[in-house]
């Protein structure tokens, strides 16, 4: 099963760097903060707030993948992000190994302000949490909703390359129930994205 994981893992990255690769043919010369959509490359900390979850994988861990925008009115855009988040741990009582693949998916909308080479941005949008658990004990493979709110920045460094940074922190309520237990896999979010305007 850990072995199945990590080859996903890895597809994602091919997909993503083709995807790259796409973008950055593609994209105009000249762009300022005038734009269509976006294709952002994101990598960053995800700290799931139960504290069942952090007896078992300590606390946070390194959270990565990607994102779509799409303008829609003015200053108002529309966006899209599937992101993966894998942890490994021991089980509290046998010490056995344990996994833990979460995927978050996100959409929401985002109102942002251009200000010289600054773009600050606030959104906030739903979320689909796949998730999925192995031991030696269960594997569990379930899904639940919740919904998050974020800020940040974009930072452009220059009018004729088609490529921003993005500065961002990110909260997601997300609870889900296993085994008549309550669990909250929600949690901050802080990272960089490399962004590809086209």
């Amino acid at each position: 099963m850990l072995k199945k994981i990590m080859s996903f893992k890895t597809k994602i990255r091919i997909i993503i760097f083709g995807l790259t690769i796409l973008i950055s043919v593609f994209s105009s010369a000249s762009l300022a903060f005038e734009r269509q959509g976006t294709l952002e490359l994101s990598i960053g900390g995800y700290s799931i707030s139960e504290p069942r979850f952090q007896e078992v994988y300590q606390r946070g861990g390194m959270i990565e993948g990607i994102g779509l925008s799409v303008f829609i009115i003015h200053d108002i855009d529309f966006f899209f992000e599937m992101k993966g988040f894998y942890k490994s741990g021991e089980l509290t009582y046998t010490k056995e190994k344990t996994h833990f693949l979460l995927v978050p998916i996100s959409l929401g909308v985002r109102y942002s302000r251009p200000f010289k080479m600054f773009c600050p941005y606030a959104g906030l949008g739903i979320d689909y949490y796949f998730y999925m658990e192995t031991n030696s004990i269960q594997s569990i493979v379930n899904y639940t909703k919740g919904f998050h709110i974020r800020i940040g920045s974009y930072v452009q460094f220059s009018d004729q390359v088609p490529v921003w940074l993005n500065f961002r922190i990110k909260y997601t309520r997300a609870k889900t129930e296993e085994n008549d237990l309550e669990i909250q896999l929600g949690g901050f979010e802080y990272g960089l994205g490399l962004v590809f305007v086209f």
